[in-house]
This record gives C-alpha cells, sequence and structure tokens, in this order.
C-alpha cells in the first residue's frame, strides 16, 4: 500500500511522539526478584510502543526525562487567560498567545535573533522558546513562570482591578510556594 504525503507525515510525527512511561515494582521472571521497571503509562503510549516494533526483551536506547508538572503549565495559562480577559489591548489573543506575548515582552526564556526583512534591512527580535513539556525542562519553566509574573507584576498589575491583582498575585504565590 502507498502511503499519501499526509499520511507520510502524521506517520512521521506519531514517530517523533515521545512515550511516557511509569516506573513499577515488578517481579523479574528471571531472578523472582521485585525490579523497578518502566511501563507504558496508558493504552495509548501502549500502542506506540507496539507500532514502533518494541517487544519484551528488545534492548533499546532511551533518553529519559521526567516531565513537567501539568498543573503549573495549566496555571501558566490560565495567568496568560486573566490577562486576555482584564488588561486592555490584550482582548483578541488566546491564553497560549498572551503566555508567549509576556515571555517576548520581558525577555525570559527566549533567545534574540537577528532577521533580514525584504525592505526594511535586519531587525533583532525575541524568538521565545518553546513551552513544550517535551522541549522545556521543569527547572527552566521555573525560571520563565517567574520571569513572566515578575513582568506582570512591574507592567501591568498597576492597571488590574483589586480584584483581580489579588488573584494574580494568589496565583503566582501558589507556584512559588509549590516550587520551594
Amino acid at each position: 500500500m502507498t502511503l499519501t504525503p499526509a499520511a507520510k507525515k502524521i506517520r512521521a510525527k506519531r514517530a517523533r511522539r515521545p512515550v511516557y512511561l511509569l516506573v513499577r515494582k515488578l517481579m523479574d521472571p528471571v531472578t523472582s526478584e521485585l525490579v523497578g521497571c518502566l511501563v507504558p503509562a496508558n493504552e495509548v503510549d501502549a500502542r506506540l510502543l507496539r507500532e514502533r516494533r518494541f517487544h519484551t526483551g528488545r534492548e533499546v536506547r532511551a533518553e529519559l526525562k521526567q516531565p513537567r508538572e501539568e498543573w503549573q503549565h495549566r496555571l501558566i495559562h490560565k495567568i496568560g487567560q486573566l490577562m486576555v480577559d482584564n488588561v486592555e489591548g490584550w482582548e483578541q489573543l488566546g491564553s497560549h498567545d498572551a503566555v508567549k506575548r509576556l515571555q517576548r515582552e520581558s525577555g525570559t526564556c527566549c533567545e534574540e535573533m537577528e532577521m533580514d526583512i525584504p525592505g526594511l534591512g535586519r531587525l533583532m527580535v525575541m524568538q521565545a522558546e518553546s513551552l513544550s513539556f517535551d522541549e522545556m525542562e521543569q527547572d527552566r519553566f521555573q525560571i520563565l513562570f517567574d520571569g513572566i509574573t515578575e513582568h506582570i507584576g512591574k507592567r501591568y498589575s498597576h492597571v488590574m482591578l483589586d480584584a483581580v491583582r489579588a488573584e494574580f498575585w494568589e496565583m503566582a504565590g501558589t507556584n512559588r510556594r509549590a516550587a520551594a
């Protein structure tokens, strides 16, 4: 069967998708010893392993990373939505776009790049790092969160209503307490 270009693209993307695993204590059938084992976190990850032909007993090479805290990822997007809902000039953005704007404005976790714009010449722009769970480590995400909340505190908190400002500082404080 010949795959269409779209199907090939989907298959290639799936092949790069990370597989999430859980560490479990299981009995080694050879030694009867309890050992820590990596097992698929869910049915989707089990299917991905089967599709990639990872079978029991096969040696594999892996780069292991601990995923970021999902609640912090949701929290930073809630802060982005708070900006969209309460700061003039932000209402056209989605929560993710608001976070990326804050990231570029603050310069936190950004790389300065030179771009050649036809008719304008060379411009320096801030390229924000990806927030993707698989791209940004937890410690880097903490730097991002702290930088964005500090930026909001300095640049935007004075334009927020008291109740909104209090909600923002509660969200920022929740993350700081949990990280400590």
